[in-house]
């Protein structure tokens, strides 16, 4: 009964582990900014205009 207590109470929280490991954080750290800039560059993308007929038509010759 008192190892099983013990062990309960020495188990690190979830946060604690994430937060201890570096190489994890640095990871989390950088894709989620990667993510966020692609989706921004995205929705930028899709906001511009069409392309006018005329540029069209002088592009293709």
């Amino acid at each position: 009964m008192e190892n099983d207590q013990q062990q309960e109470s020495s188990k690190a929280p979830f946060a604690r582990m994430i937060m201890d490991d570096f190489m994890l954080l640095l990871f989390l750290g950088v894709t989620i900014y990667a993510i966020f800039y692609l989706l921004w560059g995205v929705m930028e993308l899709s906001n511009l205009p069409a392309i006018p007929e005329e540029i069209k038509q002088t592009l293709n010759k």
